[in-house]
């Protein structure tokens, strides 16, 4: 009875060994599986930060505003002699013993000042040399409300969020030319900075009607500048893209 009683004892010691065994091991198991959620916490702040530096490239990517100067003039559009007497026409100038118009000038000085790129409206027909042939030309194109048909294409207008239109009053209106551009091209979204050389009639109802034809376009003050005088108004015109850039 005494010995039975013994190995009763024995055994319940042994169970009572295991068991204590068994609960240090899986307290070991539990110290050791304790730095995952640190590590897990550290994995996710690795990706959270990769994520913010894709994000900041993103921004600063689309920080980087492109410009485009866009321009209509006679000269590119008029197939002119090389004797042509610029003297005789406030449209016409000469910088550097080459042949340029009000429009394409006022376009070059936009462009350097801003570092932009340019684009010439170009007419598949163009127009008589003749200034007083041109001026019924525009005035019978404009009467008929027709769309000359341009012989160069803008292949990347997306890529620009501003464009900076510069033409001449051509009886009180926009050269049809223009008119063809912008029905062609959407400037939804683009701030659209509108400059106009003239004789003495300034904008007239220009600035309205560009507003017109692109109601989703956003607009800075327009500029209007004498054609007489555009190779004096340099300064006032690189000023103006510096105030408004």
């Amino acid at each position: 009875m005494r010995r039975k009683t013994l190995t009763i004892i024995l055994t319940c010691l042994i169970i009572l060994l295991a068991t204590a065994c068994g609960n240090e091991k899986k307290q070991e198991k539990a110290t050791q599986k304790a730095p995952e959620p640190q590590q897990e916490q550290t994995e996710t702040r690795q990706a959270q930060e990769g994520t913010e530096e894709v994000e900041k490239q993103g921004k600063e990517e689309t920080a980087e505003s492109k410009a485009l100067a866009v321009y209509f003039s006679r000269v590119g559009n008029t197939e002119f002699p090389e004797d042509i007497d610029v003297i005789s026409s406030a449209s016409l100038n000469t910088e550097a013993a080459t042949l340029k118009g009000n429009a394409q000038l006022i376009a070059e000085y936009i462009a350097e000042e801003a570092g932009c790129d340019t684009f010439e409206i170009v007419t598949r027909d163009p127009y008589p040399v003749d200034y007083n042939e041109t001026v019924d030309q525009a005035r019978d194109e404009q009467s008929e409300e027709k769309r000359p048909e341009l012989k160069n294409t803008l292949e990347n207008l997306d890529i620009y969020d501003t464009i900076y239109l510069v033409m001449p009053n051509w009886w009180g209106d926009l050269p049809m030319p223009v008119y063809s551009f912008l029905d062609q091209y959407d400037l939804t979204g683009k701030t659209v900075n509108v400059f106009v050389t003239h004789e003495g009639s300034g904008f007239s109802g220009i600035v309205d009607t560009v507003r017109k034809l692109e109601p989703e376009a956003k607009f800075n003050e327009a500029l209007a500048i004498s054609g007489s005088s555009v190779s004096d108004e340099e300064e006032n015109v690189r000023n103006w893209v510096k105030e408004n850039n």
